[in-house]
């Protein structure tokens, strides 16, 4: 009985946290279509930071970062793809897309971009110090795992030096960087929970658990084919607004299909082991 309490307790929290991060993107959506029926179209979703749905943008990005960074990966390789999205979606709410007539506010960007960087390296420190006990005692820790270390530290060292030596720059680019770095990991996750990306990139011994591999292919394959078509309509004013949508739109649904295939009592008690003895240091 206690052990099933544990694992109820576990899954629930889990599950709690994948509803929250769809509760945000809804809020997202209803937040700009309302701004859109009252001031029009914007020409990208960052735009909307510089309209009445501005807080909403920042509040949304910030906490699906933490969400991100909080959910544990089925995989480690899935949480290195989960990790590197969360640590930068909240960047490109603190650091604005630059737009003709607004000049961006460098000293509330620096402001926000370096408590942000300040209490990831915090965090960063505490999740090394973990590593590193783990190692000293002899416990397995995944290649996966030293990626998603090298991968943080080297996003973090980045991010630190270009505020330190050029402000107006980091003001001016960092949104772009930012925002690449948390739509490619969304493609990385897809992958992973596809049968091929479970077996061959997560190196996932057991057989796939997912129920869902034709439909996780063609979300994948989905948003290749936005990337392509907005691409090569890159000349249209809402070309950006419409890859932006389309691949958060399929994430999404991704997101939702992934929430109903781990649903499943076998899964759930496959969840509750991984995370009671998982040989990943990455939370």
């Amino acid at each position: 009985m206690e052990d099933n309490l544990e694992m109820n307790a576990e899954v629930t929290t889990y599950r709690y946290l994948r509803f929250c991060l769809l509760a945000l993107l809804l809020g997202l959506t209803v937040s700009i279509g309302i701004e859109t029926v009252r001031g029009g179209w914007q020409t990208s979703l960052s735009s909307y930071y510089y309209t009445p749905a501005g807080p909403i943008f920042i509040a949304v990005l910030a906490s699906v970062g933490a969400c991100l960074v909080a959910l544990r990966g089925f995989t480690d390789a899935e949480n290195v793809c989960l990790n590197l999205a969360g640590i930068s979606a909240p960047m490109v709410a603190f650091v604005p897309t630059p737009e003709r007539g607004h000049q961006p506010d460098v000293v509330a960007i620096t402001n926000n971009a370096a408590t942000f960087l300040t209490v990831l390296g915090i965090g960063y420190l505490v999740v090394l110090g973990f590593a590193v006990r783990r190692v000293r005692r002899h416990e397995p820790v995944s290649t996966w795992s030293y990626i998603g270390l090298a991968s943080v530290a080297l996003a973090w060292l980045v991010g630190v030096v270009w505020l330190a030596v050029d402000r107006q720059s980091f003001a001016g680019h960092a949104h772009a960087l930012a925002a690449t770095f948390t739509f490619l990991p969304f493609a990385g996750v897809v992958a992973l929970n596809t049968d091929w990306g479970v077996r061959v990139i997560a190196r996932q011994e057991t057989r796939s658990r997912t129920r869902f591999d034709r439909a996780y292919w063609a979300v994948l394959i989905g948003m290749g084919l936005v990337v392509i078509l907005f691409g090569a309509l890159q000349s249209w004013a809402y070309a950006l607004l419409g890859l932006e949508v389309g691949i958060l739109g399929l994430f999404a649904g991704f997101w939702i299909l992934q929430t109903i295939d781990l649903m499943d009592p076998r899964r759930d008690a496959a969840v509750s082991a991984s995370l009671r003895s998982a040989p990943s240091v990455l939370p």
